[in-house]
């Protein structure tokens, strides 16, 4: 049984690699920024749920 998956990237030359490898960072960075948003929108949401409750 043969790992595609893996097969893909031993076929790969290494500048390859480490060009996807970049790309791969820079979604990983925007995500964690919308992540960090998303985080204060959260805690926006939870903070005017506490104020409308009083």
């Amino acid at each position: 049984m043969v790992d595609s998956s893996r097969t893909v990237f031993t076929t790969e030359n290494p500048k390859q690699l480490s060009t996807v490898n970049c790309q791969l960072s820079t979604v990983n960075y925007q995500l964690s920024t919308i992540n960090y948003q998303l985080s204060t929108v959260n805690c926006y949401i939870r903070a005017n749920r506490l104020l409308q409750n009083q």
